[in-house]
């Protein structure tokens, strides 16, 4: 699959949020990698951002979009060791956002899983020193395709 230009640029410009005791930290607000607001509990580990809302990029009702986020949430749920925040991209001017989970302790396998089954075709990895965007890939698997 060939992510479209202007969707990576769409990626690369989102404000993305992650939520921690009731408080929003910024994790990415479209130029730069905030690394200090990830949470101490991530303890160095990658943090990845992974929505059920809007598969293929195709807008959903925001009903069926939250159903899509509890199921979501129940499948990291049942991965055991995993940790999670709630978490939010959004556009620069905040006219769309998509809710997910900023989740850790898990491997980028997982994560592929879990964005395949939920029909995602990218997601954000955070690492103590990038944010790195994956993309679907011609063969169906998730390449990297940018870090910043």
């Amino acid at each position: 699959m060939q992510i479209d230009e202007g969707l990576m640029e769409t990626w690369k410009r989102s404000v993305l949020e992650i939520q921690r005791f009731c408080n929003w930290s910024t994790l990415w607000n479209g130029e730069r990698y905030f690394s200090d607001a990830v949470p101490k509990e991530v303890g160095g580990q990658d943090l990845y951002i992974v929505t059920a809302y809007n598969p293929g990029s195709d807008p959903l009702p925001e009903m069926e979009n939250k159903s899509r986020d509890k199921q979501l949430f129940s499948r990291i749920s049942s991965l055991g060791s995993a940790g999670s925040f709630v978490s939010v991209g959004r556009s620069l001017s905040g006219s769309h956002e998509e809710f997910g989970y900023a989740i850790y302790a898990v491997s980028k396998n997982e994560v592929d899983q879990l964005a395949k089954e939920f029909g995602q075709i990218g997601y954000y990895r955070f690492t103590p020193s990038s944010m790195e965007i994956y993309a679907l890939d011609e063969y169906g698997e998730f390449s990297r395709v940018l870090e910043i």
